[in-house]
């Protein structure tokens, strides 16, 4: 129950951090982002500045990379939408950006036969439609799991990989997942890096879709 409650309390903080949004940013409740600073500030000292991260904090960073990478879908289905606004598909870009350490970190697709796949980058996911590009379609949201768990690279710095299913681009109805569903693979790291809270700056640890370079 106590680790139950340690990682609820991680998850709280994480989505106070990184409340996702489409909206313009200066519209935000001003009374409402103060408090989120505050309060971000008084727990986050405790739990996101150690110097080694527990068990229970890495399976909550694990749980949080399930998160973004589910977050990156949707934001992906935003950028492939015609429809939608310029303004909201450009936001969307923006987010995508701030799930990954890098534009060119690489996921892993293979087709529903499971034979061959195919190594695209984020990169080359945001320049769907142009010619050669790869579109790769919706991430079957409870699909997402855990392949490799979190294990330490460097003082600041784990890595682990998450799997998961989608339904292949082209693909419009959700109907029939399990003949159409194909896999992929990506990496996550969790590393401590700078960030700031209005006028202050600490140094935390965060976790990020992709591969280390």
């Amino acid at each position: 129950m106590r680790k139950v409650f340690q990682i609820s309390v991680l998850l709280l903080l994480y989505l106070l951090i990184t409340a996702k949004s489409c909206d313009n940013q200066e519209q935000a409740d001003d009374n409402l982002d103060q408090t989120r600073i505050k309060l971000t500030q008084d727990s986050v000292r405790s739990t996101f500045e150690a110097d080694t991260l527990s068990p229970t904090s890495l399976v909550a960073f694990e749980v949080m990379a399930k998160i973004k990478l589910s977050d990156f879908s949707d934001y992906l289905s935003i950028i492939y939408d015609t429809s939608v606004a310029g303004t909201f598909r450009e936001k969307a870009r923006e987010m995508i950006h701030m799930l990954f350490i890098s534009e060119n970190s690489l996921l892993l697709f293979t087709n529903p036969d499971n034979l061959t796949g195919k190594e695209v980058t984020v990169k080359q996911l945001l320049d769907s439609g142009k010619k050669g590009s790869f579109k790769f379609g919706r991430i079957i949201k409870d699909s997402i799991r855990i392949t490799q768990t979190t294990h330490r690279i460097s003082d600041s710095a784990y890595i682990g990989k998450l799997s998961f299913s989608y339904i292949p681009g082209g693909q419009k109805s959700e109907e029939s997942l399990e003949e159409v569903a194909a896999n992929g693979t990506i990496g996550f790291l969790v590393i401590k890096h700078k960030k700031y809270f209005g006028k202050d700056a600490l140094r935390i640890w965060d976790v990020f879709l992709g591969n280390p370079e």
